[in-house]
Formats: structure tokens, sequence, C-alpha cells
């Protein structure tokens, strides 16, 4: 029989509710939950890259991944426009699951603004 125990992690050790009683020699898996979900990342990178990039830019959807030893929840950048689909990806934007901190800086943001304004001028049929 599957039964299911929360708690957390504390110094490096998992803790449970005191009156939570484990079967002697039962065999436990522990699943490590991100600290942000998907649609909260992504309301922060939408919030990073119209701060950085531009308010014509917007997230797709998340996919977890790791980067610099870091788990993350990653988002393909996309340039909007009202009179037409979005298109892209002209880069991504990382938010660590653990802390929801962004793991961009400036040079990740003008990459993003110089291949947006490449794709913008290059003639895309599949745009028109």
């Amino acid at each position: 029989m599957l039964r299911t125990y929360e708690g957390t992690v504390r110094h490096g050790k998992v803790r449970l509710p005191a009156d939570a009683t484990l079967p002697e020699g039962a065999r436990v898996h522990v699943t490590i939950l991100p600290g942000v979900d998907e649609q909260s990342a992504r309301r922060k990178a939408n919030r990073w890259l119209a701060e950085n990039v531009g308010d014509m830019v917007m997230a797709d959807q998340g996919r977890m991944d790791q980067a610099g030893g870091h788990r993350v929840w990653r988002f393909s950048a996309f340039v909007t426009a009202l009179s037409r689909e979005p298109f892209g990806p002209i880069g991504y934007v990382d938010i660590d699951v653990d802390t929801a901190a962004v793991l961009a800086d400036n040079t990740i943001a003008e990459e993003i603004a110089q291949r947006g304004e490449r794709l913008e001028r290059a003639p895309l049929l599949s745009r028109d």
C-alpha cells in the first residue's frame, strides 16, 4: 500500500510531522517539489523581459531543466505583436526553481533584443 507523508528538509535531513510513523524497514522515495510553480515563474520571466528587453517580448511555456548547477524553469522568449502570431524563439530566460531568482543578466537581455531586431528586419515568408 502506498502512503504519502509530507515533510520539509532542514539541514539536509527530512523532517516529518511528529505524528508520522513510518513502518520499520520500509522503502521510501523522496520527491523534491519545486519552490516556484511554472505559472509564477513565467510571470517573473515576463516581468524581467518587459523591464530588460521590451514590452513586445514574452515568455512561452516553461520546461524544467538544469543550468549551471541549478534546477530551472526555462522559458523561450518570443517577439509579439497585435497584428501577427509571436515569432522566435529569440532566446530564453531561466528562473531558479528553488529560489525563484531570475538567472539572466544585461548580457542576455542585449542578446535577446539583438536577435529580435534581426528577426524583425529579416524577410520571413512564414510571418506574412
